[in-house]
């Protein structure tokens, strides 16, 4: 499909998750011309089950709960394009260009939302897939820390980021331990005094090997050869957040690389939008989707 546009889009949105589905059906309902590119990366299609998106009190599956979106966002005429937007500039009328990649098709646009989300920095996980899937590996506990009450659990993350998830997954009355990979010594006496009062185990060691079985959960060896078991493994590695393309223009973002964003979801550049988990803020369904409606709100009470 050529995707070239001469007469400029009143909006374009970069991603096809809950987020850019969302901006778009609130975009075509305010009748504005607008396309929708996406790359086919959205986190939530690894989601086996979601229980925290209102109308599903069963939960519901991530790619069941995508394509209902799409279906939804058809009703309105969106046909996503598959593609991967390469680059982003600023148009001499004061709008963006974007080439979609590997052609480089050229599309014009007044007004830009990024949704185009985060990536999780994944550990070396033997039978990472289907931990992932028989939930096993878990990755939010926002998401699902409800569902492993009273289990064993195990967080993996350096410092700071690893002993807050670890104190975080305590509150679900849980047996926690922090596999701190060799960074316990970084934390101050108040620190460490969370990890007590939260009952939090610390395993200090480095893992040399972690493996998952459906039928057996989560083994860790760690240096040394002890062997410990857990029911869940939460990795606690951080995020890779999908913000060049506005860092190219010149937007402000965290050192975690989620942009900086104000009331109505605007980046540091006028008429770049992000929503969604590239901007700040919590990374949730629930939350995307409300980032969407905002910014495209304002992008059409902009033009």
């Amino acid at each position: 499909m050529n995707t070239s546009t001469s007469e400029p889009l009143d909006c374009l949105v970069i991603g096809g998750g809950p987020a850019g589905l969302t901006a778009a059906v609130y975009l075509a309902r305010y009748r504005r011309t607008l396309r929708l590119v996406d790359a086919g990366e959205s986190r939530v299609q690894r989601i086996p089950r979601t229980r925290n998106v209102l109308g599903f009190p069963d939960g519901v599956a991530g790619n069941s709960l995508l394509n209902r979106m799409r279906e939804h966002a058809a009703r309105y005429g969106i046909e996503p394009w598959q593609g991967r937007v390469v680059a982003l500039s600023r148009d001499p009328s004061g709008g963006f260009e974007a080439r979609i990649g590997p052609q480089g098709e050229r599309v014009l646009a007044r007004a830009v939302i990024l949704c185009t989300g985060a990536i999780d920095i994944e550990p070396q996980i033997e039978g990472l897939h289907e931990g992932l899937q028989g939930g096993q590996v878990r990755y939010c506990p926002v998401c699902d820390g409800f569902e492993t009450q009273h289990q064993r659990v195990a967080v993996l993350g350096r410092e700071g980021h690893g002993l807050r998830e670890a104190v975080f997954v305590a509150g679900f009355d849980n047996e926690v331990t922090w596999l701190s990979m060799g960074s316990r010594q970084a934390i101050d006496r108040q620190q460490a005094q969370r990890l007590t009062d939260a009952g939090v185990r610390v395993a200090n060691g480095l893992p040399q090997r972690i493996s998952c079985d459906p039928r057996e959960g989560v083994r860790v060896t760690m240096e040394g050869g002890a062997t410990l078991c857990f029911d869940v493994l939460y990795p606690a590695l951080g995020q890779r957040h999908a913000c060049e393309l506005a860092i190219a223009l010149g937007a402000r973002a965290g050192a975690d690389g989620q942009l900086e964003v104000d009331a109505h979801l605007q980046t540091s550049v006028p008429g770049l939008y992000a929503a969604g988990d590239v901007a700040a803020g919590l990374n949730q369904i629930n939350v995307a989707a409300g980032h969407a409606a905002i910014a495209a709100t304002a992008v059409h009470n902009s033009l």
